[in-house]
């Protein structure tokens, strides 16, 4: 089985049963695992939705921000997700943005690798003192708990529940490679990028963590736009592109590319509230440097540079400044296109 064979899909749409009809498209076309986003949701109360309309499909969180919930508030969430699922449920977890975790949330962020990794470490930790019947203790630069007298009724459906982390840069992908089940790629991102950057991160971390690389699953995302109307397409995913242009944490990987100053001045024009001008930033190279937009055929070209790399693959609609319903209509042909039992 290749990675093209093991696909994952963003669960989109306009209302909750939305999200689950997608959810049944893609389990029907042997869509591998089904995500929930957080953002304008809850990944939570959509991976609990999403885990009891399916019956197959693995269910998980990409992802949920792992610095504005306690250890224990996500490992009870996980074992509750996981038993509604009969053990189809994936943590996925990141840092989110720095800003948005203060102000949104009132959260401290600290140094997001290192307390992202003991965010994983105690999250698995109350899984496994679970399962056990065991009282749980862990102490960190970032937590300090001390379980006791606490005991879940009805066991874990696994003591072992994955936890994947999301990652940009070679800090959180090292990180990955030290303590994580699996890593999420950034739905932007180029075959270079992995092949330079990520991938030697995150192998790195597995060889200091004495761990063999097939226990660990790397699943890039990449942003997909199936359309014969190729401008269409193009404008989709370049307001996608635009909206990441925005954000610092994502230059080194534009600069690598020759694109700094585009993403620059799309960062500009948003700062001004002209979002037409941030999408203007963004020239059609830039988009086809980081998407896979066009026909079927073109679009599978692209994403087969990135699964050469990969265990699975994560191909994602555009998801800013388009109407819902297109990117519904895009998820849907993601699942024609890459589902191995589609039509």
């Amino acid at each position: 089985m290749t990675a093209m064979d093991r696909v994952s899909i963003g669960a989109m749409g306009d209302s909750p049963q939305d999200m689950a009809d997608l959810a049944l498209k893609a389990e029907a076309a042997g869509i591998e695992s089904v995500w929930a986003i957080e953002l304008f949701r809850n990944a939570f109360t959509q991976t609990t939705w999403l885990a009891s309309q399916t019956k197959s499909a693995q269910i998980g969180t990409s992802i949920a921000w792992g610095f504005v919930r306690s250890p224990m508030t996500m490992a009870m969430s996980a074992m509750d997700i996981d038993e509604i699922s009969g053990g189809r449920f994936c943590l996925g977890l990141g840092p989110g943005v720095k800003r948005l975790n203060e102000t949104w949330h009132n959260a401290p962020y600290g140094k997001p690798a290192p307390h992202l990794r003991e965010t994983i470490e105690a999250t698995r930790a109350i899984i496994h003192g679970a399962a056990a019947g065991e009282p749980v203790a862990f102490k960190g630069e970032y937590y300090d708990l001390d379980i006791k007298g606490w005991y879940r009724a009805t066991p874990p459906v696994r003591a072992d529940i994955p936890i994947y982390t999301a990652a940009v840069q070679k800090g959180m992908s090292r990180m990955a490679g030290d303590v994580a089940d699996g890593l999420i790629g950034h739905p932007l991102c180029s075959a270079r990028w992995i092949e330079e950057v990520i991938v030697p991160a995150f192998e790195l971390g597995l060889s200091r963590s004495n761990r063999d690389r097939s226990d660990f699953t790397y699943l890039p995302s990449i942003c997909v736009a199936i359309d014969d109307d190729y401008e269409r397409g193009m404008d989709a995913a370049r307001r996608t592109v635009a909206f990441y242009s925005t954000v610092k944490t994502y230059m080194p990987l534009y600069e690598l590319h020759g694109f700094g100053e585009n993403a620059a001045n799309a960062a500009a024009a948003f700062r001004k509230g002209d979002i037409e001008g941030v999408a203007a930033a963004i020239p059609d190279e830039m988009v086809e440097q980081y998407c896979a937009v066009g026909t079927v055929d073109k679009v599978k070209a692209k994403v087969e540079e990135v699964a050469q790399f990969a265990d699975a693959i994560f191909p994602g609609a555009p998801t800013y400044f388009i109407p819902n319903e297109q990117i519904v209509e895009y998820n849907e042909r993601i699942i024609e296109a890459f589902g191995p039992t589609a039509g």
